[in-house]
């Protein structure tokens, strides 16, 4: 029996260890003074009830009980009448290396009257707030979940190799109300149920176990997402970490991974984690034993039945290939990135309890995303109600602080790549109409039309290359195209990827491509793409050559680039290596070129709108006599025009600062700009030539 009442502000009567009821609620619960009752709010209390006898119905939690259940005045919480036992004794371990020795007080008053089960994460405030400790709760007897009191002896556990193993039983291995079932979800749960639910088939094909290699970004999600699957195919789960382990003694690493072996039970389902694989690559010669001792032990854990093992990792290349083969791990799935919805769902589930504003659009702040993990989404929460809470104390959060807080929090996978956000429209890339049709079919519609390219039964374009003189927009245009699909803008200037070390450049440009594959839709723009791709020659052994064949290697989909389009800028496609522009490469070649006389008038307006411009400056005439300058010339001559018009309000005791730029300004830049490209003289000369004297 419960029933769902507001929490209000205890009488004076309450005493603060106990819960006050009115009547009317006692008898609803049908219970008496000094029964026991739990109140659920983010996190559930029991206590004692005492009556209170003001009309209200309501119940009356003080400050203590409150701060522990999570819950306010005028929240609403759920009471029912508790059948929990009072724990003996509950044993903690800290997830950091603090000493807690003067925590004891702290740890029992954020524990007292709360309901605790294995596997709860607690957080402990010191020192005003300065200091928080956290801890997951690995055991609470005599059953768990149970309520602390005063009596309790709780302990706080050595994070030892004892706790390099942990074994949970089916119930307790669930991922928690915040949890968001995504599209890697539902193919790793797919996977394990059909194992589980057809274990007699599969072991008559002698197939009775399997080994899964799930790899992902920090912060995307993979122990959760194992946790819950256990959960969902209501199956032990044990687990433990090679990063752990690999800073043991070898005796203590095969105890550990002994310890594993007999978790398992034979004949029960079973889901075995073995975390942090990628600390096996390590180079130091740890990791290679390591390796060795946890491939006999997958292989002992491959010989009973109705078990799977997953290996997770941040690095799959690290792994060593001994264990990513048949009768190991001999699946991969990719956590793949949130869409949108799953953005939208975990940003819910996360606010869940927070106060909000009526202004917030968890959809529209999904959109802006592309790339998040949960652990990001995450912070870009805490981040949010920090400004709320700076700015008036405890206050509900707007969507002006989750886009402030943007500003702050960047995608975990993009933090060790130059990555841009690029708010750059159509409107501010004058001419070039052709250029903009061809990057709208090569970059948007594969982005924003994937379902229409499939029912064509064809593939889009794998990349584009821009190419044109310098300044003609090539850089511009990338960013414009990456804006008009919210996606990451991932710029990598050619010559950067080139290193001198063997090895170095492929590994560079594998990363490069890894890290878009994680955070699509993602735009990687090569500038300078000559430089990292000339052509090949057969007695080529340098780093250029290297690096084509892994740009080959990348284009040529052997890991396909999903939500990934390529666009590559060049001033010299002549030095381009000719199997890098063939279809289903970098295969849309288009150009850039100098700006005709519309496309002039067009750049100086944009550059000019923002500029006090005096009404005697003729734009048309501009573009007239400025033939063969490339556009960036032309935001060179109207910057020139803004400082001479600076110049003449501050030097020499000049006139009175004037708010605008003349036409006398934009007559003297013109004598001192030029076009900066060949190509661009040689038309100038041509229409100097052409246009009759004055």
């Amino acid at each position: 029996m419960s029933v769902r009442v507001p929490v209000r502000e205890p009488p004076t009567s309450v005493p603060g260890d106990r819960i006050g009821l009115p009547r009317a609620v006692l008898d609803d619960l049908g219970i008496g003074r000094g029964d026991t009752v739990t109140v659920a709010g983010a996190h559930r209390v029991a206590a004692p009830v005492v009556a209170v006898d003001d009309g209200t119905r309501a119940v009356f939690l003080p400050e203590r009980l409150r701060r522990t259940g999570g819950v306010e005045p005028g929240d609403t919480a759920t009471v029912a009448v508790s059948d929990l036992p009072v724990a003996s004794s509950v044993t903690l371990r800290l997830r950091q290396s603090v000493d807690v020795e003067r925590s004891e007080d702290a740890i029992r008053r954020r524990l007292a009257r709360r309901v605790v089960a294995v596997g709860d994460e607690v957080e402990v405030t010191r020192l005003g707030g300065a200091l928080t400790l956290r801890f997951d709760v690995r055991d609470v007897a005599p059953a768990s979940p149970a309520v602390v009191d005063d009596a309790t002896e709780i302990t706080v556990a050595d994070d030892d190799a004892d706790a390099a193993v942990v074994s949970e039983r089916p119930g307790e291995t669930g991922p928690g109300d915040g949890f968001v079932a995504t599209a890697t979800f539902e193919r790793l749960r797919d996977a394990v149920a059909t194992r589980f639910d057809a274990a007699e088939a599969f072991a008559s094909a002698g197939h009775p176990t399997l080994g899964l290699l799930l790899h992902g970004p920090r912060g995307s999600g993979k122990t959760t997402l194992v946790e819950a699957v256990a959960a969902a195919t209501d199956a032990s789960l044990v687990r433990t970490s090679a990063a752990r382990l690999r800073g043991e003694r070898a005796s203590d690493q095969s105890d550990g991974l002994d310890r594993v072996v007999d978790a398992v039970s034979a004949g029960e389902p079973t889901v075995v984690l073995l975390d942090d694989l990628e600390a096996l690559g390590a180079d130091d010669g740890g990791g290679s034993a390591l390796a060795d001792r946890l491939r006999s032990t997958v292989d002992e854990l491959r010989d009973g039945d109705r078990t799977v093992v997953i290996g997770a990792t941040t690095d799959p290349s690290a792994v060593p290939s001994a264990l990513r083969r048949g009768g190991r791990f001999d699946r991969e799935i990719g956590v793949e990135p949130l869409t949108t919805a799953e953005r939208r769902d975990a940003l819910e589930a996360l606010c869940e309890g927070a106060p909000l504003a009526m202004d917030v659009d968890f959809e529209g702040v999904a959109a802006r995303l592309n790339g998040y993990v949960f652990a990001d989404l995450a912070v870009l929460v805490d981040a949010a109600l920090e400004r709320a809470v700076r700015r008036d104390g405890r206050t509900a959060i707007r969507l002006a602080d989750f886009e402030a807080a943007l500003d702050d929090v960047e995608p975990t996978g993009l933090r060790e790549v130059t990555v841009e956000f690029p708010a750059v429209g159509w409107n501010e890339v004058g001419g070039l109409d052709d250029a903009k049709r061809e990057l709208v079919r090569a970059v948007y519609w594969p982005l924003e039309y994937a379902d229409r390219f499939a029912e064509m039964g064809i593939d889009p374009p794998s990349g584009v290359l821009l190419y044109g003189p310098p300044g003609t927009g090539k850089t511009l245009l990338a960013r414009a195209a990456a804006s008009l699909s919210d996606a990451n803008f991932i710029p990598v200037n050619g010559p950067e990827l080139l290193d001198k070390y063997v090895g170095a450049s492929e590994q560079a440009v594998r990363d490069l491509f890894a890290t878009a594959r994680e955070n699509a839709p993602a735009v990687i723009f090569f500038d300078e793409v000559d430089a990292i791709s000339p052509k090949r020659r057969g007695d080529d052994t340098g780093a250029g050559e290297r690096v084509v064949s892994q740009l080959l290697t990348e284009l040529d989909g052997l890991e396909p680039l999903t939500d990934v389009v390529v666009i590559a800028a060049t001033n010299r496609p002549d030095n381009i290596d000719e199997a890098l522009l063939r279809p289903g490469r970098i295969e849309k070649a288009v150009e850039t070129p100098l700006p005709d006389r519309e496309a002039r008038r067009e750049i100086l307006r944009i550059h000019a709108r923002e500029m006090p411009v005096a009404s005697g400056v003729d734009l048309d005439s501009l573009a007239d006599r400025t033939a063969g300058y490339s556009g960036g010339d032309l935001a060179a001559l109207v910057r020139e025009a803004g400082l001479l018009a600076i110049e003449d309000a501050i030097v020499d005791d000049g006139p009175p600062a004037d708010p605008t730029v003349g036409r006398d300004h934009f007559e003297r830049a013109l004598r001192e700009t030029s076009p900066s490209t060949s190509d661009g003289r040689a038309d100038a000369e041509r229409v100097g030539r052409d246009s009759p004297a004055e």
